[in-house]
């Protein structure tokens, strides 16, 4: 247990470095700690990052569009998202982190996927791209 607590801790203190892009370049506000990662959140867009524990474990990050009226819809999964928009394979995102040094990596990696994806996120094609992995 002592061991998931620190590695809990070393995520979020990770994800809140990798992640800054979006408080510090997107309009985002800070993290919002969760049970199993961080919350961001801005007018339109929230994206969330966790770190999942137990016997097999995994970095997943989830990117939710946020309507007007403030209720959270469903979220897509941002290596469909990557995927779907043209950005590059499944495989620039991978979830299985199966230690420390794996789990730290994926979120290394999930933050380059999403700087990436993040231009297109935050326009008018951001809400159709969503929408097609919802299709799917």
């Amino acid at each position: 247990m002592g061991n998931w607590r620190n590695l809990a801790e070393a995520f979020r203190a990770e994800a809140g470095a990798e992640f800054a892009f979006l408080v510090e370049d997107a309009g985002f506000s800070e993290p919002e700690q969760t049970d199993n990662g961080l919350l961001f959140h801005s007018v339109g867009l929230d994206v969330e990052i966790w770190f999942l524990g137990g016997h097999e474990p995994q970095v997943t990050t989830l990117v939710s569009p946020v309507p007007s009226d403030g209720a959270r819809a469903g979220g897509v999964w941002l290596d469909e998202l990557y995927v779907v928009s043209g950005c590059g394979p499944a495989q620039d995102v991978p979830g299985s982190a199966p230690t420390r040094r794996a789990t730290l990596k994926r979120v290394h990696q999930h933050a380059a996927a999403l700087r990436r994806l993040m231009p297109r996120l935050l326009t008018t094609e951001g809400s159709q791209l969503i929408a097609r992995c919802r299709q799917d």
